[in-house]
């Protein structure tokens, strides 16, 4: 592929992109068509329901798209088990010449389905271009499809000593309010925020997504542990329907909060929370609940925002009473930033 075509891939990704916070549980796609070596319409997944990227390019393209290119960042979907048509057919209809495609879709009602219909229609299509890049953009899409699991991402503010608290509780603030504004952007994107029961009731948390002091967007909010005596007045319960409890309780405690049991993994408690509807997740609980993650490598990603302060005794952001030498530590893969606030922040995708 020439430069021209990696270009137009790269401004596909870009629109995709743009979907971020509204998407979900669709993928991120973005897609341009070009003719006579020149764009003439662009689109997006905007979110579910709506028109897809491809089908939004025809739609704002300032000329007929008969003979056109169109560069996509997923394969165009096939099957009619969705709200909106197949967009291999629109492909077709039109008269749309060429495909290019970054990624295949992992999507087992698509996979290589939609490259064969349109192929079948004497439609010239290629992928592979900028693959890496797309598939990074849809890591949730890719873990959602491919393992029936919501995308795990732990977030945490240590002191440079480990502690995500003073001996007394304090917390506020760890992290500078540049991480905090980063936090919230990842709130942004994700579906859910998950903590356990005791930073719910120490911390009283909205776990809501800001930009500034305006609410831009209502998080699943999920709680680890038993809301027994819980005080209902607390934030999170302004709306218990965006509420998720993960419990052995059995009982009924809070009017309208979702529950799920949870189970003797991780792995099978997450596949109940995706069946809930939540294929991303941003958890940012404290020790017992991180420690707990990591002990059974249950993230995909992790961010911790390492503040130069030191305050001795505290609880830590992890605990194992198990690991008895340096050797069985958890050895983490992942690389080093420093932000405008002097703040080391460690990050880990796998």
């Amino acid at each position: 592929m020439n430069n021209n075509a990696i270009n137009y891939m790269k401004r596909a990704l870009q629109l995709a992109q743009k979907g971020e916070a509204t998407v979900s549980p669709n993928p991120l796609v973005g897609a341009v068509i070009v003719k006579n070596g020149k764009i003439i319409g662009e689109g997006y997944n905007i979110r579910k329901g709506e028109g897809h990227a491809e089908v939004n390019a025809v739609k704002n393209a300032n000329e007929c798209v008969k003979n056109s290119t169109l560069y996509c960042t997923l394969e165009p979907c096939c099957h009619t088990n969705k709200t909106t048509p197949p967009c291999t057919e629109l492909i077709i209809e039109r008269g749309i010449s060429e495909v290019v495609i970054a990624a295949l879709d992992p999507n087992p009602e698509v996979a290589g389905k939609g490259v064969k219909r349109l192929e079948e229609a004497g439609v010239k299509v290629s992928f592979g271009l900028l693959e890496k890049e797309a598939k990074k953009q849809n890591k949730v899409f890719f873990k959602n499809m491919t393992t029936s699991l919501p995308y795990i991402h732990i977030k945490s503010a240590v002191t440079l000593d480990g502690r995500i608290a003073t001996s007394s509780g304090d917390s506020k603030w760890i992290s500078s309010s540049e991480a905090r504004g980063e936090v919230h952007e990842m709130r942004n994107k994700y579906d859910a925020v998950m903590i356990g029961k005791n930073t719910l009731r120490a911390d009283n948390p909205s776990l809501n997504t800001r930009q500034g002091e305006e609410v831009i967007k209502e998080n699943i909010k999920v709680i680890v542990g038993t809301l027994e005596s819980t005080d209902t007045r607390l934030k999170i319960f302004s709306d218990p329907k965006k509420v998720i409890n993960i419990t052995k309780d059995d009982s009924t405690e809070i009017e309208g909060v979702r529950k799920i049991q949870i189970k003797k993994t991780w792995k099978e408690t997450f596949e109940q929370l995706y069946r809930a509807g939540v294929c991303s997740l941003l958890v940012e609980g404290g020790s017992a609940l991180v420690s707990s993650l990591l002990k059974e490598d249950a993230f995909d990603e992790l961010t911790f925002y390492v503040n130069p302060k030191l305050v001795g005794n505290g609880p830590s952001v992890f605990v194992d009473n198990d690991t008895k030498t340096i050797a069985d530590g958890i050895a983490l893969n992942g690389k080093w930033r420093l932000n405008n606030s002097n703040e080391a922040i460690f990050e880990v995708m796998k």
